[in-house]
């Protein structure tokens, strides 16, 4: 399901937008960043929260695998 929204941008923003072709397209894909970083962020304070320790290693998937991946996870 879509839903339709109308958003005032800086010119320069509305220009950079537009010169990607699909800005619907192109503006879900960032938002859609953004929404897996704050969860990833959120989980992060959670776990060391709970004294979990996470040693950081070479990501195993791509940035659009990891994506496709949590979409499916959030039933998206």
């Amino acid at each position: 399901m879509t839903v339709n929204m109308t958003m005032s941008l800086p010119d320069e923003v509305a220009a950079f937008v537009k010169a990607k072709g699909n800005a619907s397209a192109y503006t879900a894909r960032i938002l859609r960043r953004q929404m897996l970083t704050e969860e990833l962020e959120r989980s992060a304070r959670l776990r060391a929260e709970a004294g979990i320790v996470i040693t950081a290693a070479e990501p195993v998937e791509s940035e659009d695998a990891t994506l496709e991946r949590w979409g499916r996870v959030a039933g998206r």
